[in-house]
């Protein structure tokens, strides 16, 4: 499919990038944001259960995750986490540099900052968070960025949150989380849906990224930034799929999320025309679930599709078994396609591997499917024998631990009768660049409730001037000049956002040549570290030394390479570095010397230097000198001997 199909079937995608801030302390203590990867000095281990909310509800998202019944394990560290990460101390007062960086942030944006900051809590019953909920505080509301020269990228809010913590292992009921990252600062940007196709998609989120890295003050490097992308198409609903890692996956994961809803919409017009009712389904207290138990039906063979699960359970001492639940009507819906190689089945086995922790894949198999790893087609037949099943029907076979067994089977029913309405709210997570499978039910409102442990902080006039003096320049403005002045738009692009912007800044202001200066910072320095060269010891005023021996003469652009090497590897100043690489250029009479000589063996490239055509006799020069003489020392002394 081309943008064009996709914006045909009503496309729309909207984005919630988060970005973690640079900071000294983490947002509601004063333990440092550093990433651990020695061993955790102690563990504990929790149990979420959900609460209700202030208008007496609970939310969707934290029943399902009572049900999947986790054991929490969370790595904690005695230098870098304290009382506050093990939710046994209210928070501390909130960072005010994170405050002041989230408002740069949405000044940037053109966003509106809010009078009175006012945290929230926002439930997070995964695990991911000891508390149970997220602290998070909206910042400003309703900005835009220029983008696509008609049309603007639309910000509906910016909020102030607290990261959570790092996944290290999920298998079964035991999670274990390390706790280094959580309440590290971060801001999320939500955009309105404005990108009409994938491509546009991926091209918000690269904008606001070098919105976010042209002001200096976010952090860099792997789980710095992460994309939550929100999809829907022409009669589907808002899906949310979480933490894309990179830029790339976005166009592809959104296109895949829109093939999947067409086919979803596709399923239920099916379902329509065959004159099933969604009430043929009855979650409500599953009363017309008709499930069975075949184990027996496989007694005394070693099926490798189950083999897995037995030997696992039975050598913990729990109740293995085979169950097998009846959908009335399914005939041919569950090996539908949804996306990439998953078919409706798939959206079945995702809620299955999440909700009843049967995660070991695959992890049911339907009466759509041909018989795999040990079920043959005579099982099948035999099952669908003993569930009354008819010519229309379908049966979907699990197996694993009792009690697990006990809640997928309720999950197949559930997820089946969804198939009638199209597409369910629910949050997704990446398989590959092109497919999804389920993570949550997508939470509502009810997650989210004022937090009584701090109070408002009041946004004054001295912070508001403070934070306008600290908003960046737009970067596209920037850019541009950078490309009017001969800078390559590639180069400008990486150089806009890059850590070496200052030094650009500062030596292009003290009449060093722009485009020198770009492609030294982004590609002769990053050769130079691909070679093994540590440049990133180089130090600003050294950086600045050189441009400008260059800017003067004294060193050829084509020598920064080496004399940089010289700088880091040698400790050496510009001045000795130059001195070391051209220990000719510090005698004038003897550049004098070389010139008279270089003019006798060639007097017509003297007559064509003295009439400004100097490039032929300044080769001949370097080459009387064997390249150990600076450029603006030779070009001196041949136009005072020449002239």
């Amino acid at each position: 499919m081309e943008d064009k199909d996709f914006e045909a079937i009503g496309f729309k995608c909207g984005l919630e990038i988060h970005q973690q801030l640079r900071t000294e302390r983490k947002l509601f203590c004063r333990c440092p944001p550093v990433y651990r990867n020695d061993p955790a000095h102690y563990t504990i281990v929790r149990h979420m259960r959900p609460t209700l909310s202030e208008m007496g509800t609970y939310d969707g998202t934290a029943l399902m995750e009572f049900k999947t019944r986790k054991n929490v394990t969370y790595q904690f560290f005695r230098d870098t986490t304290c009382s506050y990460e093990t939710d046994d101390t209210p928070p501390f007062e909130l960072d005010p540099k994170a405050l002041e960086i989230s408002m740069v942030i949405a000044r940037a944006m053109g966003c509106a900052l809010v009078d009175e900051v006012h945290v929230s809590r926002k439930q997070y019953l995964d695990g991911s968070i000891p508390t149970g909920f997220q602290r998070t505080a909206i910042i400003s509301l309703g900005g835009k960025v220029p983008w696509k020269g008609e049309r603007d990228l639309l910000i509906r809010q910016i909020s102030l949150e607290e990261d959570a913590c790092r996944e290290m292992s999920d298998v079964g009921h035991e999670i274990v989380f390390r706790t280094d990252r959580l309440s590290t600062p971060l801001v999320e940007v939500v955009t309105e849906p404005v990108a009409r196709n994938p491509t546009e998609a991926g091209e918000m989120a690269e904008v606001l990224g070098w919105v976010m890295r042209s002001t200096g003050l976010v952090r860099r490097g792997p789980g710095a930034t992460r994309q939550d992308v929100n999809v829907s198409v022409e009669g589907g609903v808002r899906v949310e799929i979480k933490g894309v890692p990179y830029l790339e996956l976005i166009p592809p994961i959104t296109a895949g999320e829109a093939v999947r809803q067409y086919n979803l919409l596709k399923i239920m017009k099916e379902l329509n025309g065959r004159g099933l009712e969604p009430a043929s389904l009855d979650t409500d207290g599953f009363t017309n679930m008709k499930a069975i138990e075949v184990t027996s039906f496989f007694e005394g063979r070693d099926v490798e599709l189950f083999r897995p699960w037995f030997q696992g359970i039975v050598r913990a001492g729990g109740t293995y078994r085979v169950m097998a639940v009846l959908i009335p009507g399914f005939k041919g819906v569950y090996s539908h396609p949804t996306h990439g190689d998953q078919t409706f089945a798939d959206e079945l086995a995702g809620r299955v591997r999440v909700i009843a922790c049967l995660d070991r894949m695959p992890n049911l198999l339907t009466s759509d499917d041909t018989p795999l790893r040990g079920v043959t087609s005579e099982d099948i037949e035999k099952i669908g024998t003993a569930l009354h099943a008819g010519e229309k029907d379908a049966f979907v076979l699990v197996w694993g631990d009792a009690k697990d067994t006990d809640t997928a089977l309720k999950e197949i029913f559930i997820r089946s009768k969804e198939a009638f309405f199209g597409v369910p709210n629910e949050t997704r997570q990446v398989l590959n660049p092109h497919t999804t499978t389920f993570e949550r039910i997508l939470p509502g409102p009810d997650r989210m409730y004022p937090d009584t442990d701090r109070p408002p902080i009041v946004v004054t006039k001295a912070v508001l001037d403070n934070v306008n003096t600290l908003v960046p320049r737009p970067f596209w403005e920037e850019e541009t000049e950078m490309v009017s002045a001969g800078v390559p738009s590639t180069v400008a692009h990486r150089l806009i956002v890059s850590d070496q912007i200052h030094a650009y800044r500062e030596a292009v202001a003290s009449g060093c040549g722009p485009r020198f200066c770009a492609l030294a910072l982004m590609e002769r320095l990053t050769s130079l570290k691909r070679k093994g060269v540590p440049v990133s010891s180089l130090e600003r005023k050294d950086l600045l030394g050189l441009f400008t021996l260059v800017r003067d003469g004294t060193l050829p652009n084509e020598m920064f390479p080496e004399a940089a090497t010289l700088v880091v590897k040698e400790a050496l100043s510009p001045e000795e570095a130059v001195k070391r690489l051209y220990p000719v250029a510090v005698d004038q009479k003897d550049l004098i010397k070389v010139v008279k000589k270089a003019a006798k063996k060639d007097p017509e490239l003297v007559e064509r230097f003295r009439k400004g055509h100097t490039g032929p006799f300044m080769g001949l020069l370097k080459k009387e000198t064997g390249g150990k003489a600076a450029g603006r020392s030779l070009f001196d002394a041949a136009s005072k001997v020449l002239s």
